[in-house]
């Protein structure tokens, strides 16, 4: 006798627990049968249910990449999710700058008027915007961000849902084009508002291009230089500046258990840096360095060395919402290519054998439903 057909309750607990890192899985269970497929793709809440159910396990479905100034902005899969392509310029390029929510913040200015495309891999969705009109003169250095703009949000399933992007630029002052002695301001654009906000309170210091930032609460951190991070407070619509150790320029902003902090790679060593806070005024103290990994331990070698030589290619970036950071080498004594480590349990997984200068990680839910009926492409 054939066994009766569980329960489609039972058949949601099942389907809940596929592993979130390789989209693949439901789609394959999709294929199985037509109520399996109408639970998977028809059914929106299935979708909510499972990024809350894996919600400390955020996916990284690839990173994006800068190839050059002629060939824009190119999308590496690192599971078998492969999406629309990214939005090409006609000529010269555009470049990634900022990643989070589902979303990539693409900057124009390159090849026109200064602006951002707004980028959703997941859905193809483009939206672009011009700068605040405040800043289409004598603009000298920026860089952005782009984020959820539902209070409360999860950040879980974001797609479609309203945003914010934060442009933070500095212009020198009249007369002088010293380091260290520009107007630096804050304006935030708002989908929902389709307008950007007046100039925020701005500060003297000079704003290190197209640097990836990192959210933590309600507020954005920015690494303008080795020795400096500048903090945009999204409910105040403030700027200030934090000092930090003199780290080597790689060094990136990281979220450590709530706290701001840093991760750098110098030496085939990844050490974090934590900010220790004291009783003072500020609230702020110094900073504490940890030797995370010495990468030597876990990939293979292609070359013995008692001292080996600092690597400027080297880069490193943070994953949100996890305890990864994604890093690329170019190293001849180790290995090439691009590697993820998670700072807790110090594993190293290869994902890509290609060193890229470049890289924005992107971490995304993707489910049936999402990719409307479309195909998953083979790698």
């Amino acid at each position: 006798m054939a066994l009766p057909a569980l329960m489609a309750e039972l058949v949601e607990e099942i389907l809940l627990r596929l592993p979130p890192d390789e989209p693949e899985h439901l789609f394959r269970a999709g294929a199985v049968c037509k109520a399996w497929r109408r639970i998977l793709f028809d059914d929106s809440g299935f979708r909510r249910r499972y990024c809350r159910f894996h919600r400390k396990h955020r996916p990284l479905l690839g990173y994006v990449h800068n190839v050059s100034l002629r060939e824009g902005v190119q999308f590496v899969p690192t599971t078998t999710f492969l999406p629309p392509p990214p939005p090409a310029a006609a000529s010269y390029s555009y470049r990634a700058i900022d990643c989070r929510h589902g979303r990539v913040l693409i900057d124009t200015s390159e090849c026109g008027p200064p602006g951002f495309i707004v980028w959703d891999p997941t859905t193809g969705d483009q939206q672009h915007l011009r700068f605040p009109a405040h800043a289409q003169e004598n603009l000298s250095s920026f860089t952005g961000a782009v984020l959820c703009a539902v209070d409360g949000c999860d950040h879980l399933d974001c797609h479609g849902g309203p945003f914010l992007v934060v442009c933070v630029g500095g212009r020198c002052t009249e007369g002088t084009h010293a380091v260290g002695v520009e107007n630096t301001w804050a304006s935030v654009y708002s989908s929902q508002a389709g307008a950007w906000s007046a100039q925020t309170s701005s500060i003297d210091y000079y704003v290190a291009a197209r640097e990836p930032s990192l959210l933590i609460g309600d507020a954005l951190y920015f690494a303008v230089c080795s020795t400096a991070i500048l903090k945009y407070d999204l409910s105040r619509h403030g700027l200030s500046l934090i000092e930090t150790p003199r780290t080597s320029y790689k060094s990136v902003p990281i979220d450590i258990d709530g706290g701001l902090g840093l991760v750098e790679p110098y030496r085939n060593w990844i050490y974090t840096w934590s900010q220790q806070l004291d009783d003072g005024a500020n609230g702020v103290g110094g900073w504490l360095q940890h030797n995370v990994v010495k990468l030597e331990t876990l990939i293979p070698t292609r070359r013995r060395v008692i001292w080996p030589p600092y690597n400027s290619d080297d880069v490193i970036r943070f994953v949100e919402g996890t305890d990864t950071v994604l890093f690329s080498l170019n190293n001849y004594y180790i290995d090439q290519g691009v590697f993820t480590l998670d700072l807790k349990s110090r594993k190293v997984r290869k994902v890509a054998e290609t060193w890229h200068r470049h890289i924005l990680p992107y971490t995304c839910f993707y489910t049936p439903d999402l990719a409307m009926g479309k195909q998953l492409s083979p790698r």
